[in-house]
């Protein structure tokens, strides 16, 4: 399934627009619910005959204090390859992983803003607002590690998709 968070996929031509579908899962069904919400989204599409989802969104809100819900939304479409130069920014997202692995994460930076600490991705300069748990170690509610291979907490941005390193101290 190929998705993107824009309008189009670089290399490939929508013959068909589906629906706009959603995916919904929430902290209940362990670390991996937003990495859930995707899968049920590509499963809605795959449901529907698309091939591929455009205008990639995830929102996350807690639903209670305990519980934490994300829904990712887009529109489900088909696609065709357009021949000729087939850009290398297109990602396959599977339902494994957001995005192939990559082994060097660039380090986000912190920021500080009316007395709150914010996590900046590297690429796109989203901002997360980022807690220290009982360890003494930066998190950013919601976020579970993604690459337990590389030291330090992998998140994927939300925004962009790119994936990167927290910090380990404020």
């Amino acid at each position: 399934m190929l998705i993107s968070v824009g309008e189009q996929i670089t290399g490939h031509k929508i013959i068909e627009q589906k629906d706009i579908l959603f995916g919904v899962a929430d902290s209940t069904e362990g670390g991996m619910f937003r990495r859930n919400a995707i899968k049920k989204l590509i499963h809605a599409a795959e449901l529907v005959g698309a091939n591929a989802i455009t205008n990639l969104h995830m929102e996350i809100y807690q639903t209670t204090p305990e519980v934490t819900e994300a829904t990712a939304y887009g529109n489900a479409v088909v696609v065709e390859q357009t021949w000729g130069s087939v850009s290398h920014e297109v990602k396959t997202i599977t339902p494994a992983g957001l995005q192939p692995k990559v082994d060097d994460s660039p380090e986000a930076e912190i920021m500080d803003a009316n007395g709150y600490k914010f996590v900046v991705c590297p690429k796109c300069k989203s901002k997360y607002k980022a807690d220290i748990d009982e360890n003494n170690r930066i998190r950013i509610v919601g976020f579970d590690d993604v690459d337990d291979d590389e030291p330090g907490l992998q998140i994927y941005c939300l925004r962009c998709g790119s994936k990167f390193t927290v910090p380990d101290s404020l």
